[in-house]
């Protein structure tokens, strides 16, 4: 009889034969797209159950902890599908004793059915044909076997045949002869099962791992969808309603878990649409996006040995971070109880009309630990050094952060600054920092670059009401009070070491813009304007109107105008508008 103790004990096993094998996992990867991650996906999700599932004598409580598991450690196309697997199991386990061979072989064919129901276009050739074949096999051999392990271990031969016939498929959608990443995890999932009773060496690990080839893939190949998204919905139980809406956005679709939430990943070229449609079905609770055109590119196709990570309070125009392959950490935006991710999930265009309509202030946060570790991990495994940069440590926890994930991931190989700015100035400076990475600059020339930059950059910004910046925190109590009382409408800025400060004590609009140019002319002839962006929260033609006073002023055009990232415009208001300046030296001391 296989008890929910033998059960999970088999399952770590198989979860630790899997994390062995990632790397050659990830070499291996070129479906649904060559992003090289599936070996870290699967790892990911193999630690999480290593990590929360647990063995009690209650065998509800243990089967529901590896439910629970598999769902919150699932990611990517791969990673989902196993969890499918992984979930149905367990509850075909708990429903169903397990005295023979034929008992878990029917909860094994459910499962695999249950898996194949979740993906919108099952493909065959893949993981999920490995995992139907694997059942026949066991159909066909039970008879010659008295125990679960036996029978495992009897199905092997054919599992392993199956692998091999994935390669025609890969060979079809990839022009390289490998077989399918998640397929070769699944085997060696199912090896580690009976690991602890079979010793015999693994027959599918003397294959030899193939290197990525010269098959370089299209545009039309690589990007028809570049974003691998995945939501955790609350409050929906028919992953069918989800599918019938899905297609028409998003590919590879596949809906994991169970009637208590259910878990979607997918591939899309936007995210904030998807999210928005996703939110009809019920409470999105977790979102996860990853940029696969990135990924992609810092494996086959760097432009540099250094790469450049900034986070999402860095307002650059989306073709300038493509074009120097900058990588970003998006910042996290709580509201109506969903947690959004900054520019991602969340755009501006969409955000301030509901900033203005919400009843609570948005809840911002840094990007999370796991998340920067995941990041700094793959992109060590590709560049001699990643150059992090980020908004000013005085107003946001994302730099002490990065600090803390760098020292675990590899404090050698991750250098860390801080910017002590944010928004466009924090733009300017990674403008600059990039365009001479791109030039052949050394590491220790962007660092001290950087630091050059900070101590020259400044923003100011125009905002029509404090309400939001005495919400968020980013005014004193008693600053907000004083301003809110006189119906001020100060000019924000940043001082020496990065905290919000407040400049002017205007009552009108038009006084408080007025102002701002005068200071920014104080500071032209006082200190030279290099450069200069212009910022917006969602009222392009008032940046459009400062942008033509700024060139009246200082005779240059602005680098660029952008509409500023809800991180940041969640504390300055809906009209809002900013100049961030680079001026010839440094900008201390100021005499307004």
């Amino acid at each position: 009889m296989l008890d929910h103790k033998l059960l999970l004990n088999m399952l770590f096993s198989g979860s630790r034969k899997v994390i062995e094998h990632q790397e050659e996992l990830n070499a291996i990867n070129v479906f649904p797209v060559p992003d090289g991650d599936t070996g870290s996906n699967l790892s990911y999700l193999m630690r999480t159950i290593l990590q929360d599932a647990y063995i009690s004598d209650d065998a509800s409580e243990s089967l529901t902890s590896l439910k629970k598991a598999a769902l919150r450690g699932s990611r990517g196309n791969s990673g989902m599908i196993f969890s499918q697997f992984l979930i149905h199991l367990a509850n075909g386990i708990s429903v169903k004793n397990i005295h023979d061979s034929n008992d878990f072989i029917s909860v094994c064919e459910l499962a695999t059915g249950k898996t194949y129901d979740s993906v919108m276009s099952p493909e065959e050739g893949t993981v999920l044909t490995v995992m139907k074949e694997w059942v026949l096999a066991m159909k066909e051999t039970a008879a010659a076997h008295t125990n679960v392990p036996s029978l495992i271990f009897g199905s092997l031969p054919h599992v392993y045949q199956s692998l091999e016939k994935t390669k025609l498929k890969m060979e079809e959608v990839s022009g390289r002869k490998v077989v399918d990443s998640g397929a070769k995890g699944f085997v060696y999932f199912l090896e580690g099962l009976i690991q602890p009773h079979n010793q015999s060496e693994s027959i599918v690990t003397k294959q030899s791992i193939p290197a990525f080839g010269d098959h370089i893939f299209s545009k039309e190949e690589l990007l028809s969808h570049r974003y691998c998204t995945e939501f955790m919905i609350k409050g929906i139980s028919d992953s069918s309603k989800i599918k019938e809406v899905a297609g028409s956005l998003v590919d590879s679709v596949v809906v994991a878990g169970d009637e208590q939430q259910l878990k979607v990943h997918f591939h899309t070229n936007e995210p904030h649409k998807a999210v928005e449609l996703m939110s009809k079905f019920g409470t999105v609770s977790f979102q996860k996006v990853e940029d696969m055109k990135r990924q992609y590119e810092s494996i086959h196709a760097r432009k540099s040995k250094i790469a450049l990570v900034v986070d999402s309070a860095c307002d650059l125009p989306e073709e300038f971070m493509d074009h120097h392959q900058i990588h970003m950490l998006p910042a996290i935006i709580e509201m109506d109880q969903s947690p959004y991710l900054d520019k991602l999930t969340l755009k501006p265009e969409n955000f301030y009309n509901r900033l203005e309509q919400a009843e609570k202030a948005p809840k911002t946060s840094q990007p999370g630990l796991e998340q920067i570790i995941r990041t700094y991990e793959q992109l060590a495994k590709h560049y001699d050094h990643i150059l992090s940069i980020h908004v000013s440590k005085e107003l946001s926890g994302t730099f002490e952060s990065c600090r803390l994930a760098a020292a675990q991931v590899n404090p050698e190989k991750i250098t860390v600054l801080n910017t002590k700015t944010l928004s466009g100035a924090y733009g300017l400076l990674i403008h600059s920092v990039a365009e001479k990475l791109d030039e052949g600059a050394s590491l220790d020339e962007l660092i001290q670059l950087t630091e050059e930059l900070t101590a020259k950059a400044e923003i100011l910004v125009s905002v029509p009401t404090l309400k939001h910046m005495i919400r968020g925190g980013r005014v004193t109590p008693l600053q907000g009070k004083i301003a809110t009382m006189l119906k001020m409408k100060p000019i924000v800025s940043v001082d020496e070491q990065g905290k919000s400060k407040l400049y002017g004590k205007t009552f009108f609009r038009n006084s408080n813009l007025k102002k701002m140019f005068s200071m920014i002319g104080h500071l032209d002839k006082t200190k030279q304007i290099t450069q200069y962006v212009v910022l917006h929260a969602n009222d392009p033609d008032k940046a459009a109107l400062c942008a033509e006073e700024m060139k009246n002023l200082t005779g240059i055009a602005p680098l660029y105008t952008a509409n500023v990232s809800p991180v940041i415009g969640a504390h300055a208001g809906k009209g809002s508008v900013s100049v961030a300046m680079l001026f010839d030296k440094p900008k201390y001391e100021r005499s307004f």
